[in-house]
């Protein structure tokens, strides 16, 4: 009884807590990813999280080709771990023996990588050659934007303290992005619906001038016979 309860308490809050994200597109998903690339899942290994009935999980990846990476250059050079919670409801989980698409996310506590739903994290052989093509443009746009940070290795303790990327600041500043998005495509649907008021309306005020001017042309027929 214990057990389909806690199975229950699980589905609802499943429910109740589904994931809420912007869903990004290449573009913006390279932009706010810590870590890009193409890898193979090779092991997947699972730990308690605490309750009975949820488990992390740990997936092992070759790295096969990046596009981008943030100052861990010598850190991730040859494979690297992906970690999913069932605990956040935005996770991803991973297949074993499978080529992925991997926009990440650095924890830097831990060096785990995790990534979520809203962005284009899939297997590689669902990603289309055109967005493989966006990606190496916009690798190179990267490589000349900050080749410091991607091709040159923090040296000093203090820069790879720098340059740990904030999880909470970088959720912040995609919820912030996103938000100025959905304001700016507002305010145009909002002008294109004034816009269209103002004719309806105007449509409205000549019909109801038409049928006025036709009424009282018919009653002046009528009163001339």
């Amino acid at each position: 009884m214990k057990r389909k309860f806690a199975i229950l308490l699980i589905l609802v809050s499943v429910k109740i807590f589904g994931c809420k994200c912007e869903e990004m597109n290449i573009q913006e998903s390279f932009k706010y990813a810590d870590f890009v690339f193409i890898g193979k899942v090779y092991e997947i290994t699972q730990s308690p999280s605490g309750f009975k009935t949820i488990n992390n999980f740990f997936s092992k990846v070759n790295i096969e080709k990046v596009y981008k990476l943030n100052a861990y250059s010598e850190f991730y050079n040859k494979t690297a771990t992906l970690f999913s919670s069932q605990l956040r409801s935005c996770d991803l989980f991973y297949d074993n023996n499978t080529e992925y698409l991997v926009f990440g996310y650095i924890e830097p506590d831990t060096g785990l990588i995790y990534s979520e739903f809203c962005t284009q994290t899939k297997p590689l052989k669902n990603v289309l050659k055109s967005d493989l093509k966006t990606l190496e443009k916009l690798k190179i746009e990267y490589l000349e934007k900050d080749k410091n940070i991607v091709i040159k290795p923090a040296v000093e303790e203090i820069d790879m303290f720098i340059n740990q990327p904030n999880i909470l600041i970088d959720k912040l500043r995609r919820k912030t992005d996103f938000a100025q998005l959905r304001y700016e495509k507002i305010k145009t649907e909002n002008k294109y619906l004034k816009t269209a008021l103002v004719v309806i309306i105007g449509i409205i005020v000549i019909l109801i001038i038409f049928f006025f001017y036709s009424k009282t042309k018919k009653g002046k027929k009528h009163c001339s016979q």
